[in-house]
């Protein structure tokens, strides 16, 4: 009875959709609605069939009966007031709108279904893209009476809110989907973007303040995330002129995969938030253009892969580690071509803006800590090691593993050392530790103290790049390639598959240019000679 909507690696050279529109989302889904891509060889290509069901959703084959133990949840209209408890608000709810952080209200219940959107039959999207929200009109039109109920742990179900306050809250949210939509559509032809910061600046014209800062946000003050710019500003190029550059190949291989440039996109999660389509819209420009995606860990919808062409998928290493054993097992078994397990966000984050708008309260509370402090987040795992890399090994049967979020050249050669096949230079785009290396610094000081280290493994740069003549710059110093985030993220949320596509093209035009400029005609043809950087004294 339990099955899941799949995302199959398949080769191609169209893309056929048929999938539910924005409006669909406020009046249900289709039933049996089905969405199958198929994309353009050389790119990375997935395909995903939505199964609606009309009965309950069983997880794991166990069917719970909870009763009572859901604290009367089929007596719907009990008052928490006549027994002393406090509605939950809206306001509560909806700081939890997130891919991994997923709560929603069903007939005036809050549940959280984080863990359950991923194995939801008619795929996670319908329910991420209402996370934090009022979701009964939807969801009864689809769902027989009871069902979450009879199928969420009692730890699933949260508490009441007030049914006023919801309904007040659902109807400010159409109406915040109806001006966006409105602006979306009011917005400059796509063909006149001419750079990846004008994308943003367009996105961020018509988003939510809460949607641009979630894009946008920062650890603490955002200094690693302005160094991420800044880092490569520090170097310029030196050309070399009356070269024949009337031919250029700007084409390479990115994990293993072939690429039509040296760029890829970085997995990030959570691209609903600005568009209804979400990753779709990543999905199809990549691979229509022919650069990688990898795919986030905590993308908004359900992926599996099952087929035969090449795509990078980001593990983390979650406390359950049964849960992370799963999605490795289905994305060894569907075909993927690498693995990137990420690292550097082994404990969680301190967006101070995010956590402002969420309206997060800290504690005040006195009291002298003398002991240990632990860490209780079940998503990621504080107590990873190198000693789980030969787990990880083992069950990635083969397929390559590259280690993101690595600043250290300590910990590349260590990662040489375990026989990875290579590493991602990043500091999470500054969401992590604040004032941590940037990823191009890190390239630099590799160059510096141990180039032949560039050499025996396939090193990466992440983060803050927006130029080609900034990819060319990482290149040239022993990188293989460099991925980007949240320009596709801001690209899809203005314009959706075109905004995707238009930001390659962006970067394809800036890298050919670039290349002719040098006096290159191949990426192996540039060399550290090309680039010099100031030196700055840092210890």
């Amino acid at each position: 009875m339990f099955r899941r909507a799949v995302f199959r690696t398949l080769r191609g050279s169209e893309t056929v959709i048929r999938h539910p529109s924005s409006a669909s989302h406020s009046r249900g889904m289709n039933h049996g609605g089905r969405l199958l891509l198929t994309m353009s060889a050389g790119g990375v290509i997935l395909g995903t069939t939505y199964l609606h069901m009309q009965w309950p959703v069983h997880l794991d084959g166990e069917l719970r009966k909870q009763g009572d133990q859901h604290r009367d949840l089929h007596d719907g209209g009990r008052d928490p007031k006549a027994s002393g408890e406090e509605y939950i608000t809206m306001q509560e709810v909806g700081r939890h709108n997130l891919a991994h952080d997923a709560w929603v209200v069903v007939e005036g219940k809050v549940f959280d279904v984080t863990k359950f959107h991923m194995h939801h039959p008619g795929g996670s999207q319908v329910i991420v893209a209402n996370a934090g929200r009022d979701m009964t009109e939807l969801f009864k039109s689809i769902h027989p009476p009871k069902t979450l109920e009879s199928n969420l742990p009692p730890e699933s179900f949260k508490g009441l809110v007030n049914a006023t306050a919801a309904a007040a809250s659902l109807e400010a949210y159409r109406a915040e989907q109806e001006r966006v939509e409105r602006e979306r559509d009011a917005l400059p032809d796509v063909e006149t973007m001419l750079g990846l910061d004008e994308m943003q600046e367009t996105a961020e014209s018509f988003l939510s303040p809460r949607v641009a800062d979630y894009y946008r946000s920062s650890s603490l003050d955002g200094i690693s995330t302005s160094d991420n710019r800044s880092s490569f500003r520090k170097c310029r190029l030196l050309p070399r002129v009356m070269r024949d550059v009337s031919a250029v190949s700007p084409q390479t291989t990115i994990f293993g995969v072939p690429s039509a440039l040296p760029i890829y996109v970085s997995p990030a999660s959570n691209a609903l938030l600005g568009h209804p389509d979400g990753e779709l819209n990543i999905t199809r420009g990549a691979a229509k253009t022919g650069i990688v995606q990898g795919i986030s860990a905590a993308a908004s919808m359900n992926e599996e892969m099952n087929g035969n062409m090449g795509m990078v998928y980001q593990v983390y290493l979650e406390y359950d580690r049964s849960r992370t054993e799963e999605r490795v097992r289905e994305a060894v078994e569907g075909g993927v071509q690498a693995l990137i397990l990420t690292v550097d966000s082994n404990v969680g984050d301190h967006r101070q803006s995010t956590e402002k708008l969420k309206g997060t309260r800290g504690s005040a509370e006195p009291g002298i800590k003398m002991g240990s402090f632990t860490d209780t987040s079940q998503y990621h795992d504080a107590r990873q090691n190198w000693d789980d890399l030969a787990w990880l090994k083992g069950l990635a049967q083969g397929v390559p593993i590259y280690l993101k979020g690595v600043c250290h050249i300590d910990d590349v050669r260590i990662a040489k050392e375990y026989g990875l096949a290579g590493c991602i230079l990043s500091n999470h785009g500054g969401r992590q530790l604040d004032r941590a290396r940037t990823g191009f610094d890190s390239l630099r000081g590799i160059h510096a103290e141990d180039p032949q280290l560039l050499k025996d493994l396939e090193i990466y740069v992440d983060g803050g790049c927006r130029r080609g003549s900034e990819v060319l710059q990482a290149i040239a110093l022993g990188a293989r390639g460099v991925g980007s985030g949240r320009p596709f993220l801001w690209a899809q949320a203005a314009y959706g598959e075109k905004g995707v596509i238009r930001a390659v093209r962006i970067m394809e035009s800036e890298i050919v240019t670039a290349m002719r400029l040098l006096g290159v005609t191949r990426l192996d043809q540039l060399h550290p000679g090309m680039v010099e950087c100031l030196q700055e004294v840092w210890k």
